[in-house]
């Protein structure tokens, strides 16, 4: 099985584009979050599906570490833009705090949000590997 990074990495960079621009208009648009819940994972698997495409087809097992592999990248750039989006929350609510006079509280959030941050980019990570080597494998079953 030899996996070809290169469609890997063109797949999740369109996976990435996909999950960068959801997670900006879910995070400034709240009510489109709650109705669009389902859009982040459904990106995730069409980026696995869209690497054994791009490839013309593919092996069950190429397909669903390509699509890991893809769906890895796209999911790094949504939780990127997700956490950098939230820093700014986390650093507008420092800042309040810290002209409160509430010195602790600042600190507190601070540490809080950039937990909240390498978490959350891995959290993107791992579900986008989880979801794009589902979509790799059920494409590349479905082609067969």
């Amino acid at each position: 099985m030899k996996i070809n990074t290169s469609v890997a990495l063109k797949a999740g960079l369109i996976g990435a584009v996909a999950g960068v621009v959801f997670a900006l208009l879910t995070n400034l648009i709240p009510f489109l979050a709650c109705v669009a819940c389902w859009v982040g994972p459904v990106i995730g698997l069409a980026t696995g599906a869209l690497y054994v495409h791009f490839l013309g087809g593919a092996e069950i097992g190429e397909g669903a570490v390509g699509g890991a592999l893809s769906g890895a990248i796209g999911g790094a750039g949504s939780g990127l833009t997700s956490g950098i989006l939230s820093l700014l929350g986390v650093a507008a609510s420092a800042a309040t705090s810290l002209l409160g006079g509430e010195a602790g509280a600042a600190a507190g959030t601070t540490g809080g949000g950039i937990a909240g941050f390498f978490i959350g980019l891995l959290s993107g990570i791992v579900g986008g590997a989880v979801l794009g080597a589902i979509g790799g494998l059920a494409y590349a079953a479905i082609k067969k």
